[in-house]
């Protein structure tokens, strides 16, 4: 009888997913022929690859696999220092750190090479090379966090590069957002594309285990009918972005983790205009994570037991049934309270539990201030057993011989 019930609230759960999930997106703008693409006057340093030497395939290592981890801005690394950023992850039980190397307030956190990024550069994590050595001599697998395409900074200096507005008072203006206030570079730009690779290669060179890249999409906030994409084509936009993940691939020769609505795990609405189709982004991406935050989905399921650990079980879930068995889930869950319905360790605990039953490789957890309370909380309390390593499996087994072969 318990078996039943159990199903039977999952069953609910995904119907009522699929009765509150359906969220209309924006429609795509209509957008002027490309102008411009050649003005931005960006330098960069990495040429097109006349021959592709990569596999495209950048196997995933045994830690990264099942890596337990929680983001890390950078000003929480200048102020608080490295010490402190392995302390606080194994206070967590944790062994993996998201650093950003571009966040989402438009900074880009070192010493950056790229010329037209410059004005932007605070240099919050010192000697990266230094840092990225110190974290995994201390056990902890390094991920390199790079926000693309949302750019509240960029687009004011160089308009040519940015999503505009096509209103008639503001006609050529960076367009903004009317939910977040936040300025976007067009994704059609292929100069934009070639920004974020050279950003990805310069994590490359400082050692790190795994590049994640954050808002590959486009802005689907309200507002969006008066956006104006100036390097607009009829290519499809998940088309792409499958190619920019495609260059991006044949440049590095780390993993590529990509953040993707929780929306997209679900397949539910409309996601076009995101341009996230993940089953087109495999053969270029090994990791995809999930943002499954109850924020998000504040009215899916209400009201039935263990909400949050029954919908990231089954986003994470049906994300595999689409994707396959050999890229890598591991989804961003939630450690801030907003939209949580009981904050406090056993919330941490019941959605580390989601993942594990959903089979996912591994978690992360988002704060957007890196304020881990209630991580620490659950390390030290009851939800302890929870955050232990999660096992490979047969999946991992495939993985491992693809990373044996590759170093063969």
């Amino acid at each position: 009888m318990g078996k039943m019930n159990s199903k039977m609230r999952r069953l609910s759960v995904c119907a009522a997913v699929t009765a509150c999930a359906i969220v209309v997106l924006p429609t795509e703008g209509h957008a002027n022929p490309p102008t411009g693409q050649e003005s931005a006057n960006i330098r960069l340093r990495i040429p097109t690859p006349s021959t592709n030497d990569d596999p495209l395939y950048d196997p995933v290592s045994e830690q990264g696999q099942q890596a337990r981890g929680m983001y890390i801005t950078g000003p929480f690394v200048r102020v608080l220092g490295v010490d402190a950023v392995i302390n606080r992850i194994q206070l967590a039980r944790l062994d993996t750190a998201v650093i950003d190397m571009k966040d989402g307030a438009g900074r880009v956190t070192y010493d950056t090479q790229i010329e037209i990024l410059e004005p932007q550069q605070r240099n919050y994590l010192g000697d990266v090379g230094a840092l990225v050595r110190k974290l995994k001599e201390n056990g902890i697998y390094t991920i390199a966090r790079i926000v693309c395409f949302a750019d509240p900074q960029l687009p004011a200096r160089h308009p040519e590069l940015a999503v505009l507005d096509n209103r008639r008072n503001r006609r050529n203006r960076p367009w903004t957002s009317w939910g977040t206030a936040g300025t976007w570079l067009d994704p059609y730009n292929t100069a934009n594309h070639d920004m974020v690779i050279e950003l990805a290669r310069e994590a490359e060179s400082f050692g790190f285990d795994e590049v994640q890249l954050d808002y590959v999409r486009w802005p689907v906030d309200d507002g969006t009918q008066y956006a104006n994409y100036p390097a607009h084509t009829d290519e499809p936009r998940w088309s792409v972005l499958r190619e920019f993940l495609r260059r991006m691939d044949v440049a590095l020769r780390i993993p590529i983790g990509v953040d993707v609505f929780g929306l997209t795990a679900f397949d539910f609405g409309n996601p076009r205009p995101l341009g996230q189709k993940l089953d087109e982004w495999t053969d270029y991406v090994e990791v995809i994570s999930p943002m499954l935050y109850m924020n998000s989905m504040r009215t899916w399921g209400r009201g039935q037991t263990e909400r949050d650990r029954q919908l990231i079980e089954a986003g994470v879930t049906q994300l595999r049934r689409r994707i396959g068995p050999h890229t890598v889930i591991r989804p961003y869950l939630q450690a801030f309270e907003e939209g949580a319905d009981d904050p406090g360790p056993m919330f941490i605990a019941r959605q580390i539990q989601g993942a594990r039953r959903g089979r996912a490789d591994g978690y992360l957890f988002w704060h957007p201030g890196s304020r881990y309370t209630m991580l620490y909380q659950a390390a030290r309390g009851a939800a302890r057993g929870m955050l232990q390593p999660f096992p490979l499996g047969r999946r991992g087994r495939a993985r491992r011989a693809a990373l044996a072969a590759q170093e063969n």
